[in-house]
């Protein structure tokens, strides 16, 4: 189960000292009941100088922040190792963030006014003299991530993780599907059609064990490591990322460098089609992680794919180092 805790510093290996700070960071009033939202940065402060690249992370449906963090499979923690400063947001009701008196509010565009307001916080409170700040999300989370940028133009690039703007057309109900591809009419009902499919707002969602997300013979530890990164769905925001066209609009506005990491196995669609999603972006990359499925987090080519996520970060303009 995901923990809050207080910061600590770890020595992670030789000449190398991770601060890893468990945080509370305050939010707009937005929504009532969430106040603050639970976020945690992991940096080596002497690699990532003052002019640091920050990454704001962005689980998937179903999964705390912790996901970038999972035992045995820390991406966070190789990034930060690599210059970059990391920051894992958890998303409202999820891990130690707030829930929100009714949390069927939490649409995606709700949720992502949010995180907007937590993550330009946490930013600022880094200390960083000109931090180039990138967004990074997996699944649902890369959905939130293009929601939040079509609201607040904070970031410089975006790393979207196991995502396009295809949807998942295969698994949609006929009242679902009636709706595709109209922006209008899935934001009018996007609740309704989530009470439908889910009953409940915060569903328990599964623990990343089935072959779509980890593939038939995951890596030892893999899906122990998923499991304590379980969280519940936000159901609404659950549904968009399902429906083709639910975010047609944020996508079109995005006009940032955009990196699009998907595993050889994943659920988004062909990879060759995935720039079409991105027609404002100065520049789109399409990386496919080999051999591995969706929750590449813990494929046995992760590396390579963390490899890619750090230098296409410093690469970003503005980025330094």
């Amino acid at each position: 189960m995901h923990r809050c805790a207080t910061g600590t510093r770890l020595a992670e290996a030789v000449l190398v000292v991770i601060e890893r700070r468990q945080l509370r960071v305050p939010v707009d009033d937005i929504l009532p009941g969430v106040t603050a939202l639970a976020a945690k940065t992991i940096i080596d402060r002497d690699r990532a100088g003052e002019s640091a690249v920050v990454l704001c992370c962005y689980s998937g449906g179903g999964m705390s922040s912790r996901y970038f963090e999972l035992d045995g499979f820390d991406m966070a923690g190789y990034l930060a190792r690599a210059g970059l400063a990391v920051a894992l947001i958890d998303h409202p009701a999820v891990g130690c963030s707030d829930t929100p008196a009714d949390p069927w509010l939490l649409a995606p565009d709700t949720v992502a006014a949010i995180e907007v307001s937590a993550a330009r916080r946490l930013v600022n409170g880094l200390g960083f003299r000109r931090p180039t700040v990138i967004g990074v999300g997996h699944s649902m989370g890369a959905m939130l991530v293009a929601y939040q940028q079509d609201i607040g133009r904070l970031y410089s690039g975006l790393i979207l993780i196991g995502y396009s703007g295809r949807g998942l057309p295969d698994v949609l109900e006929p009242d679902e599907r009636v709706v595709a591809d109209d922006p209008d009419r899935i934001r009018d009902l996007a609740a309704a059609l989530a009470r439908r499919r889910f009953r409940e707002p915060l569903p328990a969602a599964g623990r990343g064990t089935g072959s779509l997300l980890t593939g038939p013979d995951p890596p030892a530890g893999a899906l122990e490591a998923l499991a304590q990164a379980s969280a519940p769905l936000l159901a609404v925001c659950g549904l968009a990322s399902l429906l083709p066209g639910a975010h047609t609009r944020q996508l079109a506005s995005v006009d940032v460098p955009v990196l699009l990491a998907v595993a050889e196995h994943d659920i988004v669609g062909p990879p060759a089609e995935l720039p079409g999603y991105f027609p404002a972006a100065p520049d789109v990359a399409v990386d496919v992680v080999p051999g591995a499925y969706h929750n590449s987090n813990v494929a046995p080519a992760r590396h390579l794919l963390w490899d890619r996520v750090a230098g296409w970060a410093r690469g970003v303009p503005g980025a330094e180092g």
